[in-house]
């Protein structure tokens, strides 16, 4: 058995753990790219009278997102990693 076939064995049997780790870094980079583009709509910019101040509540909306995301995928990095230390028991 090779390198490869126990990746592909490992995957099809933790499809689920996986699927919970791929989602969510996806959201993350979705939320944060999607509230960060706000700056940059012309759409949103026109409708303001006050562009300088919305930019800037933006900015700072988003460093705080991006830190909440941060934070995120810390958790579901440490949840897969319990996940997958339950199943390899390590002695030292």
């Amino acid at each position: 058995m090779n390198l490869l076939n126990m990746t592909f064995r490992n995957v099809q049997r933790n499809f689920r753990v996986y699927t919970i780790y791929l989602f969510a870094m996806i959201t993350g980079v979705m939320v944060h790219f999607t509230f960060s583009s706000l700056t940059y709509n012309q759409d949103i910019l026109d409708l303001l009278n006050n562009m300088e101040s919305f930019q800037t509540g933006v900015s700072i909306a988003s460093v705080v997102i991006f830190l909440f995301i941060i934070f995120f995928i810390l958790y579901a990095n440490s949840f897969f990693m319990k996940q997958r230390k339950r199943r390899i028991p390590i002695k030292l």
